[in-house]
């Protein structure tokens, strides 16, 4: 036997045997790390993916926890609206430059009052005076930013007490109280109440403070309780954070899915946000923590971008009927609820000009004309305004003290043929005062209010006439 031979065999093996391994090693160990950075793309992908449409879906959950947290607690020294849970904040005051504090683009035309109730132990009880036929309405919204009024439209104006609950209680009503099921546990009330001019305030006051909120489990059905003690807490806003995800997180936990969108929830769970998890961000991945930020900062984009696309414009005014009920529009919905939310739009319409009828951005220097024709004026059964705002949706003071201009405007000139012509300056037109609405100094837009607005004007038969230059 040759033994150098068999040796020369046994090594060329032996280094052919190593090479491969060496071979083999080195492909496992690429393959694991193309392993490891596949997963991880997958998991920010999907991150980003869930995270921008569960942003889209979840704003309103978000904001609505947000509101009711920093209006029922103390969170800041020179805080202007606060009252705890079951209860009202009464604005004092028609809101004026001076009076209107964080509002934006406040009316003129009533006084304000809101609350946050928490019926998902307990009904609420809500107290309105007869106000003989005074124009109040109060939005019930809850917490899908879905809106149900109270008041002279739908309820009347007779002295009643509403007992509310969530969809799911079960029980006897108490006699004499009228029943309004709310789809969510918690919801939002914004009432207004009319007020005809500052001689009218004290009146208005006096009803204002005959609207007040209880618990069920306080004290004797339909008897007003006290006020509770005040709670101190930290100022929430978590827009730009993950801190979004963990409330959002725990609203979908605590607020029943709705019948047709639970599906949509459940692909939350993939990422950690939905209902069957609880969401921590310390926990996360580098990888899903990176989509999630994503996801925050295209969605935010993606809210800002659409909050124009479902108005229309007409004669210069534009105008959105899709208020207080979405459906599945979530991109819309969230728009609406970062512009302020909003009424159902048989209960109050707000079109908007920024433009007059060239085309060109109203200016204070500028004088501007709006002339109804006699048979022409805006069509409602309760009454209608105009109001001038900045482009910060400021009301600016001036001398006249006038901040918004309608059919309730004392001393109003209309022509011999039955006509109005209103005027729109920083300074007084040369027509005089007593059609004018003195506007910001700068640019600015107009908003006309339409406080219950006929047919016409909802299927939009009825129109504003255009803004015009009067220099042109």
């Amino acid at each position: 036997m040759n033994w150098r031979k068999i040796l020369m065999v046994l090594a060329v093996i032996i280094i052919a045997a190593a090479l491969w391994l060496r071979f083999f090693f080195d492909h496992a160990k690429i393959a694991q790390s193309r392993f490891k950075d596949n997963t991880a793309l997958i998991e920010e992908q999907l991150a980003y993916h869930y995270g921008v449409l569960a942003y889209l879906y979840g704003y309103p959950l978000v904001d609505m926890h947000q509101q009711l947290h920093n209006e029922t607690h103390k969170v800041s020294v020179d805080q202007q609206v606060y009252a705890p849970v079951n209860r009202f904040y009464r604005f004092p005051e028609l809101i004026v430059p001076e009076t209107a504090g964080n509002l934006r683009a406040p009316n003129n035309d009533t006084l304000y009052f809101s609350g946050w109730i928490d019926i998902s132990e307990n009904p609420a009880i809500l107290h309105t005076p007869d106000t003989n036929d005074r124009y109040f309405t109060i939005a019930v919204t809850n917490q899908y930013s879905e809106v149900q009024h109270l008041g002279r439209s739908t309820t009347g104006t007779k002295e009643t007490l509403f007992y509310l609950t969530n969809e799911q209680w079960e029980g006897t009503v108490p006699a004499g109280m009228q029943h309004i099921r709310v789809e969510t546990p918690k919801a939002w009330l914004l009432g207004r109440l009319l007020v005809d001019g500052q001689e009218d305030l004290p009146e208005a006051q006096s009803l204002l403070n005959n609207f007040w909120l209880a618990s069920s489990t306080e004290g004797q059905p339909g008897i007003r309780p006290p006020l509770t003690e005040v709670n101190q807490a930290t100022k929430l806003q978590t827009q730009d954070s993950l801190d979004f995800f963990t409330l959002l997180n725990h609203e979908l936990k605590n607020v029943p899915a709705r019948e047709d969108e639970i599906a949509l929830v459940a692909q939350f769970n993939e990422i950690g946000i939905g209902p069957d998890h609880e969401f921590t961000i310390d926990e996360l991945s580098e990888a899903t923590k990176a989509g999630l930020l994503r996801a925050i900062e295209d969605g935010r984009e993606i809210v800002k971008a659409s909050g124009f696309r479902e108005i229309k414009s007409y004669n210069g005014w534009m105008i959105s009927k899709d208020i207080g009920v979405y459906g599945h529009q979530y991109m819309h919905r969230a728009a609406v609820v970062k512009g302020g939310y909003g009424n159902l739009p048989e209960e109050s319409l707000y079109p908007a000009a920024l433009f007059d009828s060239e085309g060109k951005m109203l200016q204070g220097s500028e004088v501007y004309s709006l002339h109804f024709k006699a048979n022409n004026l805006p069509p409602v059964n309760a009454f209608w305004s105009i109001a001038a705002y900045t482009y910060e949706s400021r009301l600016e003071k001036n001398n006249l003290e006038r901040y918004s201009i309608g059919d309730r405007t004392k001393g109003l000139q209309y022509a011999d043929d039955g006509s109005l012509t209103l005027y729109f300056s920083h300074q007084p037109p040369s027509q005089g005062v007593t059609n004018w609405l003195p506007t910001p100094k700068g640019r600015y837009f107009l908003v006309t209010r339409l406080y219950q607005p006929s047919e016409e004007v909802l299927n939009f038969e009825y129109q504003l006439p255009h803004l015009n230059n009067m220099e042109k």
